[in-house]
């Protein structure tokens, strides 16, 4: 399959190209806002073209979406009515919306179109859908906490704009933790939280995040940029069983983008949607948006 990249930021550089290179799939443009770094970033990995025309990034066959935030719904619309297959960077809006416009015209077309929840496919998902496979409510404890705080003109300042990255540790390190369980207990029936330090441009530091489920499953998510040791932890007890991953990551493998784009090249093949299809990524944005409107409640 033809592909076309949008974004050249350390997960496109680290992960992405080299994952498409490593299965080998054939990876025709880098697109940047940045024409200079598009071009840069394509000529490290060997990939023909880079640069900032929209027209070309849909010359492809798939087009994969790795820009910040804000620009994941525009441009993955603009794939998808090329004719294009979209796989999108998580979170898909984040607290930014406009997912469900993206799903509508995935189902309009009949083109497949995924979100990187690239957990899905490793063994944590498998063995947290074990343990919550109970008749018993279940109780679960996240807890992540990792150094972030970049300079000014760090490329990844971006990530502290609620406007442009659809919130901050929440929507950044929180999705992929709450698809986990939202893949495997669907939409909860309760959203509370509280969050604490911001950075400058808004977005928030911690995030303490309350779900609970209507068979009496309840969930205490806590997440936070903060320094001092790093933590990624998941903790179940349900039906006298007791699960614990820590950390999470531990079997995910150091190249966690080539299951997750393997799969959707064959979900393409075969006419089958992907690992997380764009209409369940929807449901961690809803979740995050719930999260900060019920954070902003209790604060006012």
């Amino acid at each position: 399959m033809r592909w076309a990249v949008a974004g050249c930021g350390d997960v496109v550089r680290g992960r992405v190209l080299p994952a498409l290179r490593g299965l080998g799939e054939e990876t025709a443009y880098v697109w940047g806002r940045d024409p200079a770094r598009a071009a840069r970033t394509a000529a490290e990995h060997g990939v023909p073209a880079g640069g900032d025309d929209l027209g070309r990034l849909t010359a492809a066959d798939a087009v994969y979406v790795a820009t910040p935030v804000a620009a994941h719904v525009p441009l993955a619309l603009h794939a998808l009515r090329a004719g294009c297959h979209v796989l999108v960077e998580k979170p898909l809006a984040g607290a930014l919306g406009g997912g469900g416009v993206l799903a509508a015209e995935a189902a309009r077309t009949g083109l497949c179109a995924g979100v990187a929840y690239h957990r899905r496919l490793g063994p944590a998902a498998r063995q947290l859908r074990e343990a919550l496979t109970t008749c018993e409510p279940a109780r679960v404890q996240i807890t992540f906490c990792a150094p972030f705080d970049p300079a000014p003109e760090d490329p990844a300042h971006w990530r502290t704009d609620p406007a442009v990255a659809g919130g901050g540790v929440l929507a950044d390190a929180g999705s992929h933790r709450l698809d986990l369980l939202l893949s495997v207990l669907g939409p909860p029936v309760r959203v509370g939280a509280r969050f604490g330090r911001r950075f400058a441009a808004g977005a928030e530091r911690r995030a303490h995040i309350s779900l609970g489920w209507a068979s009496g499953t309840s969930a205490e998510c806590r997440f936070a940029w903060i320094g001092g040791t790093e933590r990624d932890r998941l903790d179940v007890t349900a039906g006298g069983r007791f699960l614990s991953l820590d950390p999470l990551d531990a079997e995910l493998g150091p190249e966690p983008h080539v299951p997750l784009i393997a799969d959707f090249t064959a979900a393409v093949r075969e006419g089958r949607e992907p690992a997380c299809p764009v209409t369940e990524a929807v449901l961690v944005d809803d979740v995050i948006t719930a999260a900060c409107w019920a954070a902003r409640f209790r604060n006012n």
